[in-house]
């Protein structure tokens, strides 16, 4: 998530999407996937009484097996959110966003990652009410976004206790991931982030839910001591994305090949923006970052938070990632495998945990 205050007017106008051509119909979407919309349909078959044996993924409404996951997966976006000032915003209107959800699942995409926490104003019970009545399956993240965001009694707490409440949270509000976590810019990190940092990795631990990040400002510095903290703190880095990497303008590819050789995953969440004018840039990231071998790192999503690129508003909608970025990709000669394996083989591996002390 950009960290910024939002306006209840936040980009209202409709957008003129430039794309056109290059999206993806929902008949190829469907035929691509086969029955990755199925999964969709098939809500609810699991019952309490049924949990799954071994790996789950913890959704809002119900733990389910990772294979359950048949179609896409959109990693880090933003489904409920706060204006910021008290102002009412977009999010407000629940039946809006269960249209727009509904509209990612016609597209082929089977669950979305809500990356918001407490500090931006994301609603567990609106989480939940989208996912009833849109039939995804939604995964609540939760954690500390940035110091600035922090509730006041973090700052009087230590590691350890800050863990136990991210322990407890994550328990009472079923989060299925711990983030998204953020560190500012300040360079060493700021000690009240760094212990941020630490009570997450902690609650790693503990409860076995894997961690994706906020990286600010393209700091590629700030990205690589999260890297460092984290397996410091014991985190296996193949359970961590380190998030917002496209905003990194000094060698994107160099940054992003790095990280990946220390073992973390590679958050490609600003990816989809049709108006991005580094778009190019960014596909060919990912063609050097599968060409360096690490397609199983790669995590694609649009970190969602415009009204104006909702479908309502004539945008490319909350899976911009598959109607705009996807196309790309494919044109650039990314073969319907590999995206299969990044869209729909990643998100899942990384989500499946076996609880512990949940």
């Amino acid at each position: 998530m950009i960290h910024r205050k939002m306006s209840s007017m936040d980009h209202q106008m409709p957008i003129e999407n430039e794309l056109a051509p290059l999206r993806r119909s929902r008949r190829e979407a469907i035929r691509w996937l086969g029955a990755g919309l199925g999964v969709v349909a098939s809500r609810g078959l699991l019952s309490a009484s049924a949990t799954p044996k071994g790996p789950i993924v913890r959704t809002i409404l119900e733990d389910i097996p990772p294979d359950r996951l048949t179609g896409m997966t959109l990693f880090h976006e933003h489904l409920s959110m706060s204006s910021g000032d008290g102002k009412p915003i977009f999010y407000d209107d629940i039946d809006l966003m269960v249209d727009e959800v509904r509209a990612c699942a016609a597209d082929g995409v089977s669950c979305i990652v809500d990356a918001g926490v407490s500090g931006l104003g994301r609603k567990i019970a609106a989480l939940r009410t989208i996912a009833q009545r849109s039939g995804m399956y939604i995964v609540a993240g939760g954690g500390l976004h940035a110091k600035s965001d922090y509730p006041q009694d973090v700052f009087q707490k230590t590691a350890d206790q800050v863990a136990d409440d991210l322990v407890a949270l994550a328990k009472a509000e079923r989060w299925g991931i711990i983030g998204e976590m953020g560190t500012g810019t300040d360079l060493p990190m700021d000690p009240e982030e760094r212990k941020g940092f630490k009570a997450a990795a902690k609650a790693h631990t503990r409860t076995g839910l894997a961690i994706i990040t906020h990286v600010s400002d393209g700091c590629v510095q700030c990205a690589l001591d999260q890297v460092d903290l984290l397996e410091a703190e014991g985190v296996n880095l193949q359970r961590a994305v380190i998030g917002h990497l496209n905003d990194i303008t000094d060698d994107l590819t160099a940054a992003s090949i790095a990280i990946a050789r220390r073992g973390a995953n590679l958050g490609f969440d600003h990816s989809a923006r049709p108006d991005d004018p580094r778009i190019d840039e960014y596909v060919r990231t990912i063609l050097a970052v599968l060409e360096a071998g690490y397609e199983d790192r790669i995590f694609l999503s649009s970190d969602f938070a415009s009204s104006r690129r909702l479908r309502k508003n004539g945008g490319p909608g909350i899976d911009m990632t598959v109607t705009t970025f996807v196309p790309r990709l494919r044109k650039a000669g990314v073969n319907d495998a590999v995206l299969h394996r990044v869209l729909v083989e990643n998100p899942p591996r990384l989500l499946a945990f076996v609880p512990k002390d949940t």
